[in-house]
């Protein structure tokens, strides 16, 4: 998936650190965020606007041969009129599960397979929904994990984050897309040299229709118009509020990140990255995160308030996760959780007499052992130091 020629000199692609992104807003597309349509959330000016989606566009994901052979989009977020100097900064991520046990059951998807399948992810630019090679424009680095199938170290689901990613409209005549056509596509691929034809991964978690689960899969983006003056302000911790989560079949959600928020105002952005170092012994666990917007620091989920003022629904991410592995895998303890999202702030936070009042951005993570349900006692997976929570806000203090 090459960059189209002539590429660099039309677009600025920004893969490491940035201010956030693209412009474009006719009045149309101001006013309220809307998950899952192309409708943008934003201030009254236009300078600074934000939308996510989580409508996946497949269920089921051929395992190639060859690496990009069968490539396919499974998120796509079409983008307002983009003119000359705007900037667009995204992030997002992706789950993909390994299908048909070792013997395959009734609840195998497609053919059945002993190999581990190469799964990949990155974002590109292009000119419609489900275009994602060649005469498209990588915008994001690429997300990579062997995602491990055979016994004793199954995965079996296995995330691909973008955590960030940007590019700045130097020629918009040369994009390849039209500037009123243009789309953001999350590309995944699998692929393996033992594959025959007929093996699938399944997006989300496999269930015997092939249907995927969960709230996993988001892809998000800010845009900035040129000439407004959006200021970035990062806040990040990386004091643990736990250092143990309890195996619990039934819960047992804890904040292992919290991070205080102030001052933020309706037309506020928050970017959000995290990393979560997670050490296991004795069985392999899963581990499941999300990050969520709440008005505790030790709140495990979105409260009434977060849910009607913070876009989309309170959360910034979906809830998603992996199998942690005592031996050799794409997630061997100690394993490295990532998480990438994004929240719109609608109404400007406050208390019962008016001031502002500060959010708390968590990431909340559960574990429990995969040995099916088996009443018993058994040991806690440790949060380990080394990981991180980090929140951008972005905000238009100066209309174009």
């Amino acid at each position: 998936m090459g960059i189209p020629r002539g590429a660099s000199a039309l677009v600025g692609v920004e893969l490491a650190l940035g201010v956030a992104v693209a412009v474009v807003s006719p009045p149309e597309l101001q006013g309220g965020y809307v998950r899952d349509r192309e409708r943008w959330a934003g201030t009254p000016s236009g300078g600074l606007l934000a939308a996510s989606t989580s409508r996946e566009r497949l269920r089921k994901l051929p395992i190639a041969r060859r690496d990009g052979g069968k490539s396919r989009t499974v998120l796509s977020l079409r983008l307002p009129r983009i003119a000359l100097g705007d900037r667009i900064r995204l992030n997002g991520e992706v789950t993909l599960s390994t299908t048909c046990v070792d013997p395959p059951g009734p609840d195998c998807i497609g053919r059945g397979y002993r190999f581990d399948p190469h799964l990949h992810a990155r974002v590109v630019l292009g000119s419609h929904r489900g275009e994602t090679g060649r005469g498209t424009l990588p915008v994001s680095r690429r997300a990579s994990v062997t995602c491990e199938k055979t016994e004793p170290n199954i995965n079996h689901h296995c995330p691909l984050v973008i955590t960030r990613g940007s590019f700045l409209v130097r020629r918009p005549g040369e994009l390849p897309c039209r500037p009123r056509a243009c789309h953001l596509n999350m590309v995944v691929d699998a692929h393996s040299g033992r594959a025959r034809g007929g093996e699938v991964v399944v997006v989300g978690s496999a269930k015997q229709d092939g249907i995927g689960g969960g709230d996993g899969a988001r892809l998000n983006a800010a845009l900035a118009r040129e000439g407004a003056r959006v200021r970035s302000v990062v806040r990040s911790t990386g004091r643990r509020r736990t250092r143990k989560l309890p195996a619990s079949f039934e819960g047992g959600r804890r904040v292992v990140y919290s991070q205080r928020m102030e001052r933020l105002r309706a037309g506020d952005v928050l970017l959000v990255r995290a990393r979560q170092r997670t050490a296991i012994k004795r069985h392999r666990y899963y581990i499941g995160s999300r990050v969520v917007i709440a008005t505790r620091p030790r709140a495990r989920r979105p409260g009434r308030l977060t849910r009607r003022i913070v876009s989309p629904n309170g959360a910034a991410t979906g809830s998603n996760g992996f199998n942690c592995t005592l031996g050799p895998s794409g997630f061997r303890t100690p394993c490295l959780r990532k998480k990438a999202g994004l929240a719109f702030i609608e109404r400007t936070p406050r208390r019962a007499r008016g001031q502002i009042r500060p959010l708390y951005v968590n990431l909340v993570s559960r574990s429990f052992p995969k040995v099916g349900n088996v009443p018993g006692s058994y040991p806690s997976a440790r949060v380990l130091s080394g990981g991180r929570l980090a929140v951008s806000r972005l905000r238009a203090e100066q209309p174009p």
